[in-house]
């Protein structure tokens, strides 16, 4: 199993690690400075995935909630000013602590379906988010959520980091 760790400038508590597992699943965690209730609505609130949601080469990402239904969503990704493809997805929160998403990422040639499930432990004002992302069809597909994974956990981190020193 290979190990991706980064340390961010912040605490060592934003430690971000994630682990790639055969056959194509990746799983991950970070401890956020964060209550567990914020955490779990940046994570299942479709508007903020825009804030913390980092792709690889991809410039721009717009999320769009879905009209019709209150937990799905298409999040639109953009390199410099053409669209790259898309993921539509839903959302469902069970139990107190845990975030499914449902993930359908289409590009021009090909549509891949997969499971994204996120799991809070609660620490009173921090949390530890514990990942697994599942169903991913080749190394490719898993290199490239390996890299946006780590990305996005990083920005979630800061994000919620600084936004709980202000309160």
């Amino acid at each position: 199993m290979a190990s991706v760790e980064t340390y961010s400038p912040e605490a060592a508590s934003s430690l971000v690690r994630i682990l790639d597992s055969p056959p194509f699943d990746i799983l991950g965690g970070t401890r956020i400075e964060a209550e567990m209730r914020r955490v779990l609505y940046a994570l299942a609130t479709p508007e903020y995935l825009e804030a913390w949601l980092q792709f690889p080469d991809i410039t721009r990402i717009e999320c769009h909630p879905d009209k019709r239904s209150f937990d799905r969503f298409r999040i639109d990704l953009f390199s410099s000013s053409a669209r790259e493809g898309f993921i539509h997805g839903s959302c469902m929160t069970s139990m107190p602590n845990r975030v499914t998403y449902l993930w359908e990422q289409r590009d021009t040639e090909k549509r891949n379906k997969s499971i994204v499930e996120l799991w809070l432990l609660d620490g009173g004002r921090r949390c530890t988010l514990r990942l697994r992302h599942h169903g991913l069809e080749s190394v490719q597909a898993r290199e490239w959520y390996l890299r946006m994974w780590k990305l996005s956990l990083e920005k979630l981190c800061v994000i919620l980091n600084v936004a709980n020193r202000a309160c």
